[in-house]
């Protein structure tokens, strides 16, 4: 009787989840493209980084649900692999090849975009210097590491996938683990930059409680990477030697397609802050008495501080107007206009005796 139960498989849960990512993943760059092309036709670098990288991450979700409908997610006791399993297993292997390449050279790409983001920003010399390190290490980290890992780590190459052959010569598994190991350490190394970085120019800026917090919320959702990187590389750790390595290793594929996701939707928010804050009204209603009157000690007089300082280099001059700290945060000053007190000017009437 046991030999006629249907043996386990997670395929279905792959593909699902897969199709759930590429319309969310879609679905926000869509909307970012969208929007920035209202402001600005040809857009700026960001946007084109954030399309390129969004095509590659769909790209290696697609083979995700390949995998699934070749094999990921069954036992190696399933009839699936019958006839001729060598053959669908080292079709199946080439498979997640690709879908690791696409996967992880996508969320380079975005990583990129997110960094021509917030260097657009241009808060001050400090700030700038920080997010050029974080390029420097987004691409050591995120691009070196794992092509040298995918590239170098067999020879031939076509033995990454192909179990047949057997002269080959291949790196340490323990090399292997620690490039693994050091790549998602990294990624949440930089996600924690990437929502902390802007929140602490935020804290210096002028702005009403609910405009402030609703900046914060968009940034603070890097974390949620930051999470998930956490989970794939506890996962990671949990599949190491298992046997049955299609269906086990499926959690961390769901796991890698998240934090792609999450990520792609996370650098897009900041360009659809609008829409976003619109929710946070509901939460956080705007009052009178949370403007940020700014006093003038020399005349005396109170008004609204709308401007919001900035460091310009000679070389950040020639940035798009689309792309500018001023074109970016434009939004947060308009919206002052309308909450605030526009002037008020604080009169003294000296008795005339």
């Amino acid at each position: 009787m046991a030999d006629s139960e249907q043996p386990p498989t997670l395929h279905r849960e792959l593909i699902g989840v897969s199709a759930l990512m590429i319309f969310l993943s879609t679905a926000f760059t869509a909307c970012r493209v969208f929007v920035r092309c209202k402001v600005f036709p040809w857009m700026g670098w960001s946007d084109w980084l954030m399309i390129v990288g969004a095509i590659l991450c769909i790209a290696g979700m697609g083979m995700s649900i390949a995998c699934g409908l070749n094999g990921a997610g069954r036992v190696l006791r399933d009839p699936f692999w019958q006839p001729n399993p060598v053959d669908k297993m080292i079709f199946q292997n080439h498979l997640i090849f690709a879908a690791q390449l696409l996967n992880v050279y996508g969320m380079w790409v975005v990583k990129l975009s997110i960094c021509a983001y917030l260097l657009a920003l241009n808060f001050s010399r400090t700030y700038r210097w920080v997010i050029w390190a974080t390029v420097i290490f987004v691409t050591i980290f995120n691009f070196i590491l794992p092509a040298t890992q995918h590239f170098g780590l067999c020879r031939p190459l076509a033995s990454r996938w192909d179990t047949r052959i057997t002269n080959k010569q291949c790196w340490p598994q323990k090399i292997r683990i620690g490039i693994a190991y050091t790549q998602a350490i990294s990624n949440i190394i930089t996600d924690l930059l990437y929502a902390t970085a802007p929140i602490a120019y935020i804290r210096s800026v002028q702005l009403d409680r609910r405009t402030q917090w609703s900046v914060r919320a968009v940034f603070l959702m890097s974390l949620l990477c930051t999470t998930i990187s956490a989970l794939k590389l506890w996962d990671f750790q949990r599949i190491q030697n298992l046997k049955e390595a299609y269906y086990e290793s499926v959690t961390l594929s769901i796991w890698s397609m998240s934090e792609v996701t999450i990520g792609i939707i996370v650098a897009n928010l900041p360009p659809l802050r609008k829409t976003f804050d619109r929710m946070f009204k509901h939460v956080l209603p705007s009052t009178g008495s949370n403007h940020v009157l700014s006093f003038n000690k020399y005349g005396g007089n109170k008004f609204d501080s709308y401007n919001l300082p900035t460091y310009r280099s000679q070389t950040a001059k020639h940035i798009n107007d689309n792309e500018s700290d001023k074109a970016i945060l434009e939004d947060l000053k308009a919206e002052n206009r309308q909450n605030g007190i526009m002037n008020t000017t604080k009169i003294s009437v000296g008795n005339a005796h």
